[in-house]
């Protein structure tokens, strides 16, 4: 009779003895979405960040989540405004992801965008559009989760951009069943 092996994972530390390098590349073997998070900062001026933490929490109320370091440009930003844009990135837009996690005044350089129906800026041409009023920020750690109710939203086809091991990657197509889905680094 066979048997079957399986391979034994790494041990485990206790978290605080965990280094940062080995629990970020741990956390990268999860493959996930990119999104921009988008709003207005104090000024009127658009501003956005580069999110892989978008999240789907409930049905009814609709309610996303996403986190931000606390204490960040980005926290005081989001918590000001009050209200925020989800944009959810096709394969395309991987250079939107990248201009949207460096310096402030230039990200939005060269972005197609236009302002809401409210006035807040949505990225043009991405897969799903979540327009939201913050609901709570709840402490975590070395970060805030921001809840959001779901005021408007669009969707449309396309594969989405897909974080995975510490790098932009690509979602394979699925099968008419939506099974047999791969990722692929890019």
């Amino acid at each position: 009779m066979l048997q079957a092996q399986t391979a034994m994972p790494r041990p485990i530390a206790a978290p605080k003895a965990q280094p940062k390098p080995e629990l970020r590349h741990a956390f990268g073997r999860f493959a996930t979405g990119i999104a921009v998070i988008t709003t207005l900062d104090d000024d009127g001026r658009p501003y956005g960040l580069t999110v892989n933490s978008f999240a789907s929490v409930s049905m009814a109320p609709p309610m996303i989540s996403w986190n931000v370091i606390r204490g960040s440009t980005a926290h005081a930003t989001i918590a000001r405004a009050g209200r925020f844009v989800v944009n959810v990135l096709a394969t395309h837009q991987r250079d939107i992801a990248q201009k949207m996690t460096g310096p402030i005044e230039h990200r939005f350089a060269g972005v197609p965008y236009h302002a809401s129906s409210s006035g807040l800026p949505v990225i043009g041409d991405t897969l799903a559009t979540f327009e939201c009023e913050t609901h709570s920020m709840i402490t975590a750690g070395d970060h805030d989760i921001v809840l959001g109710t779901v005021k408007q939203f669009e969707h449309r086809d396309g594969r989405p951009l897909v974080y995975w091991r510490g790098g932009y990657a690509t979602a394979m197509a699925c099968d008419a069943d939506h099974q047999n889905t791969a990722v692929r680094s890019t």
